[in-house]
C-alpha cells in the first residue's frame, strides 16, 4: 500500500460496477459540499471520513478508516413526506450495502463494515443519504 487512501479508488470501481443505474459515481471533498451540486442523479459520492488508531505493537499501527458512500437523489413528487425520496434511495441503499459488507478493498484492507452513519441531508429538489463504512489497516514505521 503506497497511500493511506489506498481503498478510494477500488471501492469506487466496486460501486461502479454493481450500480450501474447511478449516473455519477465519484469522489468529494466533503457532505456539505455535495449540497451545492446538482448534478445527475442518482448519484453516489465516496468521502473519506477520517480514522481512529487502534491497537499499536512492535512498530505496527493498526487503523480502523471510515469512508461515507452519500447516495444523492432527485425527486419532486411528494417533496413535503419524502416518500418519493425514500422510494427511490431505499433500493440503492440496500444494494450499496449488498456491494460493500463483507467485502475487501485490498487484501491490506479488512472487510468493510456498516457502522453509525449521519442522518439523511435536504435541501430543494434533491436529498443525500449517507452510509458509513470502515474497514481496518495495518501501517508501520519505516
Amino acid at each position: 500500500m503506497d497511500t493511506l487512501f489506498a481503498a478510494e479508488q477500488p471501492i469506487l470501481e466496486r460501486l461502479r460496477s454493481t450500480l450501474p443505474e447511478c449516473r455519477q459515481v465519484q469522489g468529494a471533498r466533503e457532505l456539505n459540499g455535495i449540497t451545492a451540486r446538482t448534478g445527475a442523479t442518482p448519484a453516489l459520492h465516496l468521502i473519506f471520513d477520517g480514522h481512529e488508531p487502534l491497537l499499536h505493537a512492535a512498530g505496527e499501527q493498526a487503523l480502523e478508516q471510515r469512508w461515507l458512500v452519500v447516495v444523492t437523489i432527485r425527486n419532486l413528487r411528494e417533496a413535503e413526506g419524502g416518500d418519493g425520496e425514500r422510494a427511490e434511495a431505499g433500493p440503492l441503499l440496500l444494494r450499496v450495502c449488498r456491494a460493500l459488507i463483507g467485502w475487501s478493498p485490498s487484501p491490506e484492507h479488512g472487510p468493510l463494515r456498516l457502522i453509525t452513519t449521519p442522518g439523511a441531508r435536504f435541501v430543494p429538489g434533491a436529498a443525500l443519504f449517507p452510509l458509513r463504512f470502515a474497514t481496518r489497516i495495518v501501517t508501520g514505521g519505516s
